[in-house]
């Protein structure tokens, strides 16, 4: 009764507060009310359901472009508003609900991530270092800021998130529908885009979270009925193909091919697809890309036939002077300057500095190349160690679920893939992202698999010993987390094998 008096009055002072405003200002009264309408259904779901800004944050830059935000860019960025809200949700729940746990508690929610987490600060912390002996302080500075403030939210989101399934379903029903909307918006824009002949109608970063959305609505049901699950699949999978086609990255199309053909041999060797399945879906796949490859085509057969033949020159080993010929002379520069220093490298952002002489956003294309090239050798090390930690927890939680999260490991394959291709330390956030996720879902599992031997150890007691991994205790605001595991034990009892 507190709590809700206090929202109460705190309403009651706002709305005040915007009549007060309205009056001094001379502002439309119904302006200030819907001004008002917004910020509390903002603090709603920053305190209920923070997940909504995380994929909005995701989103962001893909929609600034929409006539609806193009009118509110002049009141702040919209990408800096959604991480705030973010930001906002995140702390309120530090505070409501980590702030009243035990240290046993909060031990067994992060202990067994610790290792990875560890891993990720230990990297941050070179990134940090190297910027001491950077010869480009302006790029290097907006790097280092956007990959510690909006790579390390993204990482560790997803903790304080993603407690049960359904926190995880709800989290990717929201990026597959915000998927589908960036590709209505893909595929709609095309022959805007097309109609400037002297712009680029490649959209990498929309072409990201198109192969993304793919991934997941191939390799996680985003239903339980498995009719309904068919049709999101049937109506979905050609909506993100064509707008990934649509998006005209080649990166993108590239990655989710391997990913998509590792996932499926994946589910045929466990048994969990059938060889006809797997055929089909590569069928329905080939053809849906070939569909839209062929409309898009007639929209502007020139640049998407440019695009083509590249890439068909590219496999071949055939030269080029497109995007692609440039990032191939990109790397072989990189490799040949590594050896000046190895170690340390070079500073963060001082590859543009090396290659255009210039302190301005310029990077080799390759993820791995730039950390070695600005990091050195021990940059490079701490991300590959942080890669192993992150792939070897998400064995095990593919081995104790039986694939049953397959889509989270296809995700950081997919993010490794592209960053191969494309962007930068601060473009490829979204593989921060995906690991946070990977490893909540990995903490999940870990409960399950606890909470099993827990009530087998109970069943036979002599058993107990053998199994010294307690099921974590949780406090009443993770009662929900509890009671999911005891309500759903057999459902997982199907789907794990221990």
């Amino acid at each position: 009764m507190t709590l809700k008096r206090n929202l109460l009055l705190g309403l009651l002072l706002l709305s005040g507060m915007a009549l007060f405003a309205s009056a001094y200002w001379g502002l439309p009264v119904e302006l200030m009310l819907l001004g008002l309408a917004g910020f509390g259904v903002a603090v709603y779901l920053a305190v209920r359901f923070p997940e909504w800004f995380l994929v909005a944050a995701l989103f962001a830059p893909q929609w600034k472009t929409f006539w609806v935000f193009q009118s509110l860019s002049r009141f702040g960025d919209l990408t800096l508003v959604m991480l705030v809200c973010l930001a906002g949700g995140l702390l309120w729940r530090i505070v409501m609900w980590f702030g009243r746990l035990g240290y046993a508690e909060i031990r067994s929610l992060f202990s067994r991530q610790l290792s990875q987490i560890l891993a990720f600060l230990v990297f941050a912390a070179f990134v940090t270092l190297s910027y001491s002996y950077t010869s480009a302080p302006d790029y290097g500075g907006q790097k280092l800021t956007r990959f510690l403030l909006i790579g390390t939210l993204l990482f560790v989101s997803p903790f304080f998130i993603i407690f049960t399934e359904d926190d995880f379903r709800r989290f990717v029903r929201l990026f597959v529908g915000f998927s589908a909307l960036t590709a209505i918006q893909l595929i709609s824009n095309l022959e805007l885009r097309s109609q400037d002949s002297e712009s680029d109608i490649t959209r990498i970063g929309a072409g990201w979270l198109m192969g993304m959305a793919i991934l997941l609505i191939l390799f996680y049901p985003l239903s339980r009925a498995r009719n309904r699950q068919r049709l999101l699949l049937f109506f979905l999978v050609p909506l993100f193909l064509a707008g990934l086609m649509a998006s005209a990255a080649r990166g993108p199309l590239v990655a989710v091919s391997i990913a998509a053909l590792i996932g499926m041999a994946v589910l045929l060797k466990e048994g969990q697809l059938r060889i006809i399945t797997a055929i089909f879906l590569l069928f329905f796949i080939a053809v849906g890309i070939g569909g839209a490859y062929v409309v898009l085509s007639q929209t502007d057969r020139g640049k998407y036939a440019a695009k083509a033949g590249e890439l068909e020159s590219l496999l071949s080993g055939s030269t080029t002077s497109g995007s692609g010929g440039k990032r191939i002379d990109f790397y072989r520069a990189t490799i040949n300057a590594i050896p000046n220093q190895p170690l340390i490298g070079t500073g963060i952002g001082s590859w543009s500095s090396f290659y255009y002489g210039n302190d301005q956003r310029n990077y080799p294309h390759n993820l791995l190349m730039e950390i070695a090239f600005e990091e050195g050798l021990v940059g490079l090390a701490s991300f590959l160690v942080l890669l192993t930690l992150v792939g070897v927890a998400t064995l095990r939680m593919l081995s104790a679920s039986r694939s049953h999260f397959l889509a989270l490991g296809l995700l950081v394959l997919y993010c490794l893939i592209v960053s191969l291709f494309s962007g930068d330390l601060d473009d490829n956030r979204l593989l921060w992202l995906w690991m946070g996720v990977t490893l909540s879902i990995c903490r999940l599992v870990q409960f399950r698999v606890d909470a099993f031997y827990s009530m087998q150890a109970m069943r036979r007691p002599a058993a107990g010993a053998m199994r010294p991994s307690p099921a974590p205790v949780f406090s009443r605001h993770f009662a929900a987390a509890r009671n999911s595991v005891q309500q759903k034990d057999r459902e997982w009892r199907e789907k794990f094998v221990f």
